[in-house]
Order: structure tokens, then C-alpha cells, then sequence
């Protein structure tokens, strides 16, 4: 997945949410390119989609849930 969806994700997840982070550009591209070296490394690893997307999704939402 490209850190492009995981961006827009955690963007529009902190505007509904109300959280002040969705100001911070820094720390939504950061989650976004963890969450997308994620999904790499996982399907690399031989992991299927559903499940690369999954542990990504944990790593981008971290500490939201």
C-alpha cells in the first residue's frame, strides 16, 4: 500500500475525532510511512494482503484505539 492511503486515512480519522494531531503533518506522514513499511516487510514475508493491511492498520493507529 502506498503511504499516500494510510496519510489520508489518519488525516480524516484525527479530523472527525476532533484530535489536535491532524495539524501535524510530521507525525501523520511519519505513521503513514511506518504503516506502509509494514504492509512491505509483511507481504514480502509471504503474509496475504488482508492480513499485511491489518498489521499495518495497528502500526498507523497505535495508541487511537
Amino acid at each position: 500500500m502506498e503511504a499516500n492511503y494510510y496519510t489520508n486515512y489518519l488525516k480524516a480519522y484525527l479530523i472527525d475525532v476532533g484530535d489536535p494531531l491532524k495539524n501535524d503533518t510530521d507525525f501523520i506522514e511519519s505513521r503513514a510511512n511506518a504503516a506502509s513499511e509494514e504492509y512491505e516487510v509483511q507481504r514480502r514475508g509471504g503474509a496475504p494482503p488482508p492480513c499485511a493491511q491489518e498489521l499495518a492498520m495497528a502500526v498507523l493507529m497505535e495508541g487511537f484505539h
